[in-house]
């Protein structure tokens, strides 16, 4: 169990250093339907159980890859557009990438609070 655990620990760690709160809307951004995705939440109970954890874990990557998705799309349209659109438009679409990058880290840290726990039951 402990290589499990330890598995979680590297990969939570990974998750938080390569990644992020969203606005959890759909936005048309400068003509490209870029997802938002919404921030799920872990629940509190993630870490009493392995099976509960591995679900949590899979929601945490599914949230990171439409958030990352998310990213990549705005900044392509950025790019595309640069010099077209006004600086606060520019500023709008680089908050919305910013708090991606703050849900990345939040849902992180829960999930790793969880982890924490499953852990602690485990010794």
């Amino acid at each position: 169990m402990n290589s499990i655990v330890s598995k979680f620990s590297v990969g939570i760690a990974i998750l938080a250093m390569t990644s992020s709160l969203s606005l959890a809307q759909d936005r048309l951004i400068g003509g490209a339907n870029c997802t938002n995705p919404a921030v799920p939440t872990i629940p509190d109970n993630a870490g009493q159980d392995l099976d509960t954890l591995l679900d949590a874990q899979d929601v945490v990557q599914a949230y990171i890859a439409d958030s990352n998705a998310f990213i990549t799309c705005v900044e392509r349209v950025l790019k595309r557009r640069e010099g077209s659109v006004g600086q606060s438009i520019a500023d709008e679409w680089t908050d919305l990438m910013n708090g991606n990058v703050d849900g990345q880290e939040s849902i992180a840290a829960a999930f790793n609070a969880q982890v924490q726990i499953y852990q602690a039951s485990e010794n």
